[in-house]
Protein backbone atom coordinates (compact mmCIF):
# COMPACT_ATOMS: atom_id res chain seq x y z
CA UNK A 1 0.00 0.00 0.00
CA UNK A 2 1.70 3.72 -1.30
CA UNK A 3 2.10 5.42 1.90
CA UNK A 4 1.50 9.22 1.20
CA UNK A 5 3.51 11.66 4.00
CA UNK A 6 1.94 15.37 3.56
CA UNK A 7 3.39 18.02 5.92
CA UNK A 8 3.07 22.01 5.81
CA UNK A 9 6.47 24.73 5.13
CA UNK A 10 6.94 26.58 8.05
CA UNK A 11 7.57 29.87 7.74
CA UNK A 12 10.63 30.49 9.91
CA UNK A 13 13.75 30.47 7.24
CA UNK A 14 11.24 32.96 5.17
CA UNK A 15 11.38 35.08 8.54
CA UNK A 16 14.67 34.90 9.08
CA UNK A 17 15.26 35.90 5.32
CA UNK A 18 13.14 39.15 6.01
CA UNK A 19 15.18 39.94 8.96
CA UNK A 20 18.43 39.65 7.58
CA UNK A 21 17.24 42.27 4.45
CA UNK A 22 16.35 45.15 6.83
CA UNK A 23 18.65 48.29 7.05
CA UNK A 24 20.96 47.69 10.35
CA UNK A 25 21.62 51.49 11.04
CA UNK A 26 18.35 54.46 11.37
CA UNK A 27 16.31 51.69 9.45
CA UNK A 28 12.43 52.14 9.18
CA UNK A 29 10.55 48.78 10.57
CA UNK A 30 10.49 46.66 7.41
CA UNK A 31 7.10 44.88 7.56
CA UNK A 32 6.87 42.01 4.96
CA UNK A 33 3.93 39.11 4.95
CA UNK A 34 4.96 36.00 3.48
CA UNK A 35 2.70 33.94 1.60
CA UNK A 36 2.84 30.25 0.64
CA UNK A 37 2.54 29.37 -3.22
CA UNK A 38 -0.51 27.01 -4.27
CA UNK A 39 -1.33 24.92 -6.32
CA UNK A 40 -4.97 24.27 -8.07
CA UNK A 41 -6.36 21.69 -10.18
CA UNK A 42 -10.03 23.57 -10.92
CA UNK A 43 -11.15 27.61 -11.72
CA UNK A 44 -11.06 29.28 -8.82
CA UNK A 45 -11.87 33.25 -7.10
CA UNK A 46 -8.52 34.59 -7.04
CA UNK A 47 -10.41 37.53 -5.04
CA UNK A 48 -11.88 35.88 -2.58
CA UNK A 49 -8.58 33.55 -2.07
CA UNK A 50 -6.38 36.43 -1.97
CA UNK A 51 -9.18 38.42 0.70
CA UNK A 52 -9.00 35.82 3.11
CA UNK A 53 -5.49 35.79 3.55
CA UNK A 54 -5.83 39.49 3.79
CA UNK A 55 -8.33 39.43 6.48
CA UNK A 56 -6.34 36.96 8.43
CA UNK A 57 -2.92 39.05 8.59
CA UNK A 58 -5.50 41.97 8.90
CA UNK A 59 -7.27 40.84 11.51
CA UNK A 60 -4.56 39.69 13.17
CA UNK A 61 -2.15 42.77 12.98
CA UNK A 62 -4.96 44.77 13.93
CA UNK A 63 -5.59 43.11 16.94
CA UNK A 64 -2.37 43.93 18.20
CA UNK A 65 -2.75 47.75 16.94
CA UNK A 66 0.06 47.49 14.55
CA UNK A 67 0.07 51.08 12.91
CA UNK A 68 1.89 49.81 9.75
CA UNK A 69 0.99 46.58 7.90
CA UNK A 70 2.61 45.40 4.82
CA UNK A 71 1.13 43.19 2.56
CA UNK A 72 2.18 40.90 -0.55
CA UNK A 73 0.72 40.87 -3.73
CA UNK A 74 1.00 37.38 -3.62
CA UNK A 75 1.95 37.58 -7.64
CA UNK A 76 -1.62 39.04 -8.55
CA UNK A 77 -2.06 41.95 -10.63
CA UNK A 78 -3.17 44.74 -9.15
CA UNK A 79 -6.81 44.93 -10.86
CA UNK A 80 -7.34 41.86 -8.47
CA UNK A 81 -5.23 43.06 -5.15
CA UNK A 82 -7.18 46.09 -5.01
CA UNK A 83 -10.38 44.20 -5.43
CA UNK A 84 -9.09 41.77 -2.62
CA UNK A 85 -7.92 44.67 -0.49
CA UNK A 86 -11.11 46.43 -0.38
CA UNK A 87 -13.35 43.63 0.44
CA UNK A 88 -10.70 42.73 3.21
CA UNK A 89 -10.81 46.17 4.48
CA UNK A 90 -14.41 46.24 4.61
CA UNK A 91 -14.70 43.06 6.75
CA UNK A 92 -12.01 43.77 9.46
CA UNK A 93 -12.07 47.89 10.16
CA UNK A 94 -15.00 47.80 11.76
CA UNK A 95 -14.10 44.88 14.20
CA UNK A 96 -10.79 46.23 15.17
CA UNK A 97 -11.85 49.80 16.25
CA UNK A 98 -10.16 51.35 12.69
CA UNK A 99 -10.57 54.93 12.57
CA UNK A 100 -8.70 55.29 9.08
CA UNK A 101 -5.95 53.53 6.58
CA UNK A 102 -3.78 55.40 4.72
CA UNK A 103 -2.86 52.85 1.56
CA UNK A 104 0.88 52.69 -0.27
CA UNK A 105 1.44 50.63 -3.47
CA UNK A 106 4.62 49.51 -3.43
CA UNK A 107 6.87 48.71 -6.30
CA UNK A 108 10.71 47.46 -7.32
CA UNK A 109 11.53 48.57 -10.09
CA UNK A 110 8.10 49.25 -12.05
CA UNK A 111 6.94 45.89 -10.65
CA UNK A 112 4.13 45.68 -8.17
CA UNK A 113 4.98 43.43 -5.57
CA UNK A 114 1.85 44.92 -2.62
CA UNK A 115 0.50 47.88 -0.11
CA UNK A 116 1.67 49.52 3.16
CA UNK A 117 -1.09 49.96 5.54
CA UNK A 118 -1.17 53.00 8.11
CA UNK A 119 -3.89 52.48 10.30
CA UNK A 120 -5.34 54.94 12.85
CA UNK A 121 -7.23 53.33 15.34
CA UNK A 122 -9.94 54.75 17.19
CA UNK A 123 -9.26 56.13 20.71
CA UNK A 124 -10.10 53.82 23.40
CA UNK A 125 -11.71 54.85 27.05
CA UNK A 126 -8.99 54.77 29.51
CA UNK A 127 -11.39 52.46 31.48
CA UNK A 128 -10.50 49.96 28.73
CA UNK A 129 -6.91 50.48 28.31
CA UNK A 130 -6.45 49.76 31.92
CA UNK A 131 -8.86 46.22 31.90
CA UNK A 132 -6.55 45.56 29.12
CA UNK A 133 -3.33 46.20 30.54
CA UNK A 134 -4.26 44.95 34.46
CA UNK A 135 -5.55 42.05 32.89
CA UNK A 136 -2.45 41.07 31.40
CA UNK A 137 -0.33 42.35 33.94
CA UNK A 138 -2.04 39.94 36.42
CA UNK A 139 -1.22 37.04 34.49
CA UNK A 140 2.75 38.49 34.34
CA UNK A 141 2.57 38.02 38.12
CA UNK A 142 1.04 35.08 38.55
CA UNK A 143 3.09 31.60 39.60
CA UNK A 144 1.54 29.85 37.20
CA UNK A 145 3.36 32.16 34.11
CA UNK A 146 6.59 32.02 35.74
CA UNK A 147 6.65 28.49 36.30
CA UNK A 148 5.55 28.19 32.57
CA UNK A 149 8.10 30.47 31.39
CA UNK A 150 11.03 29.00 33.09
CA UNK A 151 9.84 25.37 31.48
CA UNK A 152 9.00 27.12 28.40
CA UNK A 153 12.21 28.45 28.13
CA UNK A 154 15.78 26.45 27.02
CA UNK A 155 18.47 26.60 28.89
CA UNK A 156 20.29 28.82 26.65
CA UNK A 157 18.02 31.13 26.64
CA UNK A 158 17.37 31.72 30.87
CA UNK A 159 18.05 35.35 31.57
CA UNK A 160 21.03 34.40 34.09
CA UNK A 161 22.82 32.72 30.60
CA UNK A 162 21.93 34.69 27.84
CA UNK A 163 20.39 37.91 28.87
CA UNK A 164 19.75 39.14 24.87
CA UNK A 165 18.22 35.85 23.86
CA UNK A 166 15.74 35.99 27.05
CA UNK A 167 14.51 39.16 26.27
CA UNK A 168 13.85 38.47 22.51
CA UNK A 169 12.49 35.19 24.03
CA UNK A 170 10.36 36.08 26.70
CA UNK A 171 8.70 39.07 24.41
CA UNK A 172 7.77 36.85 21.92
CA UNK A 173 6.35 34.24 24.47
CA UNK A 174 4.33 37.42 26.18
CA UNK A 175 3.54 38.01 22.45
CA UNK A 176 4.17 41.71 22.92
CA UNK A 177 4.48 44.17 20.20
CA UNK A 178 7.60 46.07 20.58
CA UNK A 179 10.66 45.48 23.03
CA UNK A 180 13.79 47.65 23.76
CA UNK A 181 16.92 46.47 23.81
CA UNK A 182 19.92 48.37 25.16
CA UNK A 183 22.67 48.51 23.25
CA UNK A 184 25.45 47.02 25.69
CA UNK A 185 23.19 43.90 25.36
CA UNK A 186 24.45 43.62 21.67
CA UNK A 187 27.49 45.86 22.21
CA UNK A 188 26.16 47.79 19.45
CA UNK A 189 26.85 44.55 16.73
CA UNK A 190 23.56 44.41 14.66
CA UNK A 191 24.97 41.20 13.42
CA UNK A 192 25.10 39.68 17.28
CA UNK A 193 21.19 41.09 17.69
CA UNK A 194 20.36 39.66 14.57
CA UNK A 195 21.84 35.88 15.36
CA UNK A 196 19.98 36.22 18.74
CA UNK A 197 17.18 36.64 16.87
CA UNK A 198 17.43 33.60 14.54
CA UNK A 199 18.77 31.22 17.42
CA UNK A 200 15.16 32.13 18.88
CA UNK A 201 13.12 31.62 15.93
CA UNK A 202 15.03 28.16 15.21
CA UNK A 203 14.85 26.73 18.68
CA UNK A 204 10.75 26.67 19.09
CA UNK A 205 8.35 25.42 17.21
CA UNK A 206 5.68 27.09 19.58
CA UNK A 207 6.48 30.56 17.90
CA UNK A 208 4.74 29.60 14.74
CA UNK A 209 2.30 32.20 15.82
CA UNK A 210 5.06 35.06 14.86
CA UNK A 211 4.39 36.58 11.47
CA UNK A 212 6.75 39.80 11.28
CA UNK A 213 9.68 41.18 13.04
CA UNK A 214 11.16 44.70 12.37
CA UNK A 215 13.92 46.78 13.96
CA UNK A 216 14.68 50.10 14.20
CA UNK A 217 18.26 51.56 16.06
CA UNK A 218 19.40 54.74 17.64
CA UNK A 219 22.32 55.62 19.52
CA UNK A 220 21.15 54.03 22.73
CA UNK A 221 19.92 50.38 21.28
CA UNK A 222 17.47 48.55 19.33
CA UNK A 223 13.39 48.43 19.13
CA UNK A 224 12.22 45.37 17.94
CA UNK A 225 8.61 45.04 16.83
CA UNK A 226 6.38 41.88 16.48
CA UNK A 227 3.49 40.96 14.51
CA UNK A 228 1.19 37.41 15.37
CA UNK A 229 -1.48 35.65 13.43
CA UNK A 230 -3.52 34.70 17.49
CA UNK A 231 -4.18 37.56 19.81
CA UNK A 232 -2.26 37.91 22.68
CA UNK A 233 -4.99 36.44 24.87
CA UNK A 234 -5.03 33.00 22.92
CA UNK A 235 -0.96 33.10 22.73
CA UNK A 236 -0.54 33.55 26.86
CA UNK A 237 -3.27 30.94 27.09
CA UNK A 238 -1.13 28.37 25.38
CA UNK A 239 2.41 29.34 26.89
CA UNK A 240 0.79 29.86 30.21
CA UNK A 241 -0.75 27.11 29.98
CA UNK A 242 1.71 24.47 28.68
CA UNK A 243 3.25 23.26 31.62
CA UNK A 244 0.15 22.19 32.88
CA UNK A 245 -0.96 20.46 29.63
CA UNK A 246 2.44 18.88 29.55
CA UNK A 247 2.67 17.67 33.13
CA UNK A 248 -1.17 16.35 32.65
CA UNK A 249 0.04 14.30 29.06
CA UNK A 250 3.48 12.94 31.22
CA UNK A 251 1.02 11.21 33.72
CA UNK A 252 -0.59 8.72 31.56
CA UNK A 253 3.38 7.36 30.47
CA UNK A 254 4.85 8.15 33.78
CA UNK A 255 4.45 4.91 35.18
CA UNK A 256 5.77 2.94 31.97
CA UNK A 257 8.87 5.41 32.01
CA UNK A 258 9.49 4.65 35.75
CA UNK A 259 9.89 1.14 34.80
CA UNK A 260 11.96 1.32 31.44
CA UNK A 261 15.43 0.25 32.45
CA UNK A 262 17.25 1.97 29.29
CA UNK A 263 17.26 5.33 28.23
CA UNK A 264 15.98 4.39 24.48
CA UNK A 265 13.34 2.60 26.10
CA UNK A 266 11.72 6.03 27.78
CA UNK A 267 12.47 7.93 24.37
CA UNK A 268 10.31 4.85 22.72
CA UNK A 269 7.26 5.24 25.32
CA UNK A 270 7.26 9.19 24.27
CA UNK A 271 7.77 8.72 20.54
CA UNK A 272 5.20 6.02 20.49
CA UNK A 273 2.61 8.60 22.74
CA UNK A 274 2.32 10.72 19.79
CA UNK A 275 2.77 8.81 17.31
CA UNK A 276 0.10 6.91 18.51
CA UNK A 277 -2.49 9.40 19.88
CA UNK A 278 -1.91 12.43 17.33
CA UNK A 279 -3.47 12.89 14.13
CA UNK A 280 -1.68 14.74 11.12
CA UNK A 281 -3.73 17.93 10.21
CA UNK A 282 -4.59 16.88 7.03
CA UNK A 283 -7.45 19.43 6.87
CA UNK A 284 -5.16 22.53 7.17
CA UNK A 285 -3.51 21.80 3.48
CA UNK A 286 -6.85 22.50 2.11
CA UNK A 287 -6.83 25.89 3.84
CA UNK A 288 -3.26 27.09 4.54
CA UNK A 289 -4.90 29.56 7.51
CA UNK A 290 -2.36 30.68 9.23
CA UNK A 291 -3.89 31.22 12.34
CA UNK A 292 -4.61 27.12 12.59
CA UNK A 293 -0.73 26.81 11.24
CA UNK A 294 0.08 28.46 14.60
CA UNK A 295 -2.10 26.25 16.66
CA UNK A 296 -1.33 23.36 14.82
CA UNK A 297 2.38 24.40 15.07
CA UNK A 298 2.06 24.63 19.23
CA UNK A 299 2.53 21.80 21.78
CA UNK A 300 -0.32 23.18 23.93
CA UNK A 301 -2.66 23.00 20.57
CA UNK A 302 -1.02 19.57 19.78
CA UNK A 303 -1.68 17.77 23.54
CA UNK A 304 -4.85 19.16 23.78
CA UNK A 305 -6.41 18.09 21.04
CA UNK A 306 -4.48 15.33 19.35
CA UNK A 307 -4.46 17.21 16.52
CA UNK A 308 -0.45 18.69 14.71
CA UNK A 309 1.70 19.75 11.68
CA UNK A 310 5.30 18.72 12.33
CA UNK A 311 6.04 21.96 14.42
CA UNK A 312 3.00 20.61 16.93
CA UNK A 313 4.95 16.76 16.41
CA UNK A 314 8.09 18.16 17.35
CA UNK A 315 7.42 20.79 20.12
CA UNK A 316 5.29 18.52 22.01
CA UNK A 317 8.35 15.39 21.91
CA UNK A 318 10.67 18.43 22.88
CA UNK A 319 8.09 19.59 25.65
CA UNK A 320 7.59 15.62 26.85
CA UNK A 321 11.47 15.12 26.96
CA UNK A 322 12.53 18.01 28.69
CA UNK A 323 10.06 17.18 31.46
CA UNK A 324 11.46 13.61 31.74
CA UNK A 325 14.97 15.13 32.30
CA UNK A 326 15.93 14.01 28.51
CA UNK A 327 17.89 16.49 26.89
CA UNK A 328 16.51 17.06 23.24
CA UNK A 329 16.25 20.07 20.92
CA UNK A 330 14.04 21.06 17.75
CA UNK A 331 15.75 20.89 14.01
CA UNK A 332 14.66 23.09 11.21
CA UNK A 333 15.62 21.96 7.87
CA UNK A 334 14.46 20.45 4.75
CA UNK A 335 12.95 16.24 4.31
CA UNK A 336 12.18 15.49 0.86
CA UNK A 337 13.05 18.77 -0.53
CA UNK A 338 10.09 20.45 2.06
CA UNK A 339 10.84 22.80 4.60
CA UNK A 340 10.29 20.55 7.95
CA UNK A 341 10.77 20.42 11.92
CA UNK A 342 11.59 17.22 13.86
CA UNK A 343 13.92 16.92 16.68
CA UNK A 344 17.84 15.35 18.17
CA UNK A 345 17.46 13.99 21.32
CA UNK A 346 21.14 12.84 23.14
CA UNK A 347 21.57 9.34 23.70
CA UNK A 348 25.21 8.75 25.64
CA UNK A 349 27.48 11.53 23.96
CA UNK A 350 25.50 11.16 20.66
CA UNK A 351 23.05 13.39 19.55
CA UNK A 352 20.22 11.27 17.50
CA UNK A 353 17.47 12.25 15.38
CA UNK A 354 13.79 11.33 16.03
CA UNK A 355 11.15 12.67 13.39
CA UNK A 356 8.04 11.63 14.65
CA UNK A 357 5.84 13.19 12.32
CA UNK A 358 7.26 10.85 9.57
CA UNK A 359 6.75 7.64 11.46
CA UNK A 360 2.89 8.73 12.11
CA UNK A 361 2.38 8.58 8.50
CA UNK A 362 -0.59 9.91 6.31
CA UNK A 363 -2.11 7.04 3.87
CA UNK A 364 -4.16 8.27 0.96
CA UNK A 365 -4.61 11.69 2.39
CA UNK A 366 -5.54 10.16 5.70
CA UNK A 367 -4.14 9.93 9.30
CA UNK A 368 -3.71 6.87 10.69
CA UNK A 369 -3.53 6.22 14.25
CA UNK A 370 -2.79 2.28 13.87
CA UNK A 371 0.52 2.55 12.29
CA UNK A 372 3.71 3.54 13.94
CA UNK A 373 7.13 3.44 12.17
CA UNK A 374 10.71 3.45 13.40
CA UNK A 375 11.96 4.54 10.27
CA UNK A 376 13.18 7.93 11.67
CA UNK A 377 13.58 6.87 15.42
CA UNK A 378 17.20 7.49 16.76
CA UNK A 379 19.43 7.96 13.62
CA UNK A 380 22.24 9.03 13.27
CA UNK A 381 23.42 12.06 10.85
CA UNK A 382 24.64 10.08 8.00
CA UNK A 383 21.40 7.86 8.09
CA UNK A 384 19.18 10.84 8.68
CA UNK A 385 20.92 12.26 5.88
CA UNK A 386 19.44 10.28 3.40
CA UNK A 387 15.91 12.37 3.37
CA UNK A 388 16.73 15.16 5.31
CA UNK A 389 18.54 18.57 5.46
CA UNK A 390 19.85 21.01 7.92
CA UNK A 391 22.53 23.47 9.22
Amino acid sequence: MKKLLRFFTINILILISVLFSISSVDAKVVKKTTTTKKVYSAKINHVEILATRYKTVLNAQMKNKVSKIALSSNGYNVAITDSALKKALNETSRANNVDRVYITKVFVKKRFIGYTLKIQYKRETTAQNNVNSNNVQAIYETETYKKSLDFFLLDKHKEDINKLSYEIAKAIFDARTSIYIPKELYLGDIKKLTEAIEDVLYSYSDFGYLRRIGYTVDTKGATLTFGYSLSQDEILKMNVGLYDVVKNTASKIEAQINSSNTLEEKIKIIHDYIAYNFNYDVDFLKTNDEAQYARDSHAYYALTTNKAICGGYSSAFQRLTKYFGIESLIVIGTADGDAHAWNKVKVGDMWLHVDVTFDDPVVYGYPNRNMIRYDYFLKTDEEMARTHRWN
